[in-house]
């Protein structure tokens, strides 16, 4: 089985901090690679409970046994955009979960994806690795409550090209959200390191330069509203990095969380929500700019705005 070195984040246990990265296995079952010496730091034998440092490298032999079966196909809708021979452009609802993980083996993406397409199976970055025999197409990932634009790869070579554009930072992709109140600046720049929550590991925070992984992202309002005495933006965002949760923590930080946004939001944006009655984040991923598989010039795809975006748009519109 190919090995994989992967780098981690300071005070984590190594079982603790693999079953969080790698959400398809359990922590027993990192537990047994590392009680069968499948896993090692910097090279070396650890125990389970070993504490990682700054720097560490994980050193991953996967084993055969993985804890899910290969994804199926199910009969579940799909919005595409556009498709050829190599990929598949779509539009992802919220409350769609992209791939399978713990809790959700079944009724995501990847499982509509095979039954549109059963050979899409074969397009798979690393064979040897079951993470991603696992995520068959993914060449980039969207929240389950964030709605919008994805391509996938319907090949193996479709695959290489996309993900190399992506790891280039070549792909531009822009996002649109309802926050809470006004930005200061109607446009600017935020960026900063990401990294796991040191308390709540479920959550991404902003953390020093030397734990963390840097994430920038241009924002600019497009328009302001009131609803009574709050105030509320739509604002777009054009991502350069595209780290987990990257908008959210930021913009939330920046004091302007996504409307809907239990996780990231305030007191005051969980209020407005409920008034309105937002029941997810509404951030959607409505613009990506990339080149297809044996093209020269890039081509830009975009998906409308949701539903229930345009429905709080046109209520406080006409408030």
């Amino acid at each position: 089985m190919k090995k994989i070195v992967y780098k981690n984040e300071i005070g984590e246990r190594t079982d603790k901090f693999l079953a969080q990265e790698f959400s398809e296995f359990s922590r027993s079952y990192f537990e047994r690679l590392i009680l069968d010496n499948k896993v090692l730091v910097n090279g070396r034998k650890i125990k389970a409970n070993q504490i990682l440092k700054l720097d560490d490298e994980i050193t991953i032999d996967f084993i055969a046994q993985v804890q899910h079966k290969d994804p199926q196909g199910e009969d579940i809708a799909l919005n595409i955009i556009f498709e050829d021979d190599n990929v598949m452009v779509i539009n992802k609802p919220a409350g769609l979960v992209v791939h399978p993980a713990v809790g959700h083996s079944g009724n995501t993406l990847i499982n509509a994806l095979l039954n549109h397409f059963p050979k899409i199976s074969e397009a798979v970055y690393d064979k040897e690795n079951p993470i991603s025999r696992l995520r068959p197409g993914l060449v980039h990932r969207l929240d389950k409550d964030t709605s919008g634009i994805m391509i996938v790869a319907k090949n193996e070579r479709a695959m290489h090209s996309l993900s190399k554009q992506i790891q280039n930072r070549t792909v531009k992709k822009i996002y649109v959200g309802l926050c809470y109140g006004w930005p200061k600046n109607e446009e600017g720049t935020m960026q900063s390191f990401l990294g796991r929550h040191p308390k709540n590991r479920k959550k991404i925070a902003e953390i020093s330069e030397e734990k963390g992984k840097e994430a920038i992202t241009d924002y600019h309002v497009i328009d302001n509203y009131t609803h009574n005495k709050d105030k509320i933006s739509l604002i777009e965002f054009d991502i350069k990095t595209g780290r987990t949760h990257q908008i959210r923590v930021q913009i939330s930080n920046l004091g302007h969380p996504i409307l809907g946004d239990n996780f990231y939001g305030n007191r005051l944006s969980e209020k407005l929500s409920t008034r309105l009655n937002i029941s997810r984040q509404l951030l959607h991923a409505k613009k990506l700019t990339i080149s297809l598989p044996g093209e020269s010039k890039d081509q830009t795809f975009e998906a409308p705005l949701p539903d229930d975006i345009s429905k709080v748009i046109r209520e406080l519109t006409q408030n």
